[in-house]
């Protein structure tokens, strides 16, 4: 039976180790030399754009009630979401495009829900199905969309509403 010496397993370590190290380095310098990208001063939001949560119960009656979201505005085609001051509406619909509930957002509440995640400028917000309508309601197929209201008068929508499940 032949032995392993130290020095051929040192070898097996030490090569990966030194590789990842390389091209750590390599991923850093390549950082280092990217200029930021402008922003330009007259980005006026034209677009919305929305994701959800899972959606809780907050009343523990069995029936979601509560919509976590977060949403992004956009001056389409600049790359980057971002914020501005004014009002949101929000709209649940069902497929008959049929009011189930809305939500009205003032430019105070807009402010303090500025986060900054993974894709950029964000808001995060609730909406309650309660400050509208029931919880108790069945199974059904709505659509969220979103309408912004800038103080300078920019307007952007969601171009297509998002669908979600509500009711149980």
């Amino acid at each position: 039976m032949r032995s392993l010496g130290l020095t051929n397993c040192r070898n097996c370590v030490l090569v990966p180790v030194l590789l990842a190290a390389v091209i750590a380095v390599g991923c850093v310098a390549e950082g280092q030399n990217r200029k930021p990208i402008a922003v330009p001063n007259d980005l006026q939001p034209n677009l919305v754009t929305i994701a959800t949560y899972p959606l809780l119960d907050n009343d523990n009656n069995a029936y979601p009630d509560t919509i976590p979201i977060v949403f992004y505005l956009w001056d389409n085609p600049y790359p980057l979401p971002m914020w501005a001051d004014g009002d949101m509406r929000f709209e649940l619909r069902d497929s008959e495009q049929r009011l189930i509930a809305e939500w009205d957002v003032s430019a105070s509440v807009l402010d303090s829900s500025r986060r900054r995640d993974q894709v950029g400028a964000s808001h995060v917000l609730t909406l309650d199905i309660r400050d509208a309508t029931t919880d108790v309601l069945p199974v059904t197929k709505a659509r969220l969309s979103a309408f912004f209201l800038g103080k300078d008068g920019a307007v952007a929508k969601t171009p297509r509403p998002l669908d979600i499940q509500i009711g149980a």
